[in-house]
């Protein structure tokens, strides 16, 4: 089974790079690429189609860990530059109307709470992070639960 990690947020952004962090942890597990981005873009639409299973981590501002399945959303966004508009949702949509692909794909968001410029990641979310891999690590088993 081919199963894509794509680590998402920008590092130099306090816990906005949470998703990266996670990420980097699942890095040397067979059977598992991990790509690392600070958003998403289009092209990984191609990536995403050529996948089992995909696993989006990103960061969110305060609740709890979740974890969800993602399905096209197939809504237009708003016109303009790329910049924080491609949602996983939007890229799983783009793999299944270039490609004819959606493999299972899953969304888990660490809550973070400083998404200051230049910060590192919060103690809270620097305990999360476990969590983060071992919910991760259950969605890359041959049967993941359903969310």
């Amino acid at each position: 089974m081919k199963t894509l990690v794509i680590g998402i947020g920008n590092p130099l952004a306090g816990d906005d790079g949470a998703g990266q962090a996670v990420a980097e942890c699942l890095g040397d597990m067979p059977g598992v690429t991990v790509r690392i981005r600070h958003q998403l873009t289009p092209e990984l639409a191609e990536d995403v189609a050529a996948a089992d299973r995909v696993v989006f981590i990103d960061a969110a501002r305060g609740g709890g860990l979740i974890v969800s399945r993602v399905s096209p959303d197939g809504r237009p966004h708003p016109p303009g530059p790329l910049t924080h508009v491609i949602t996983a949702e939007t890229v799983v949509a783009l793999a299944h109307g270039l490609y004819g692909n959606v493999p299972p794909a899953y969304l888990v968001r660490v809550p973070g709470v400083n998404f200051q410029t230049g910060s590192e990641l919060s103690a809270s979310v620097h305990r999360l992070i476990p969590r983060a891999v071992a919910a991760v690590k259950r969605l890359l088993q041959p049967e993941p639960p359903t969310p």
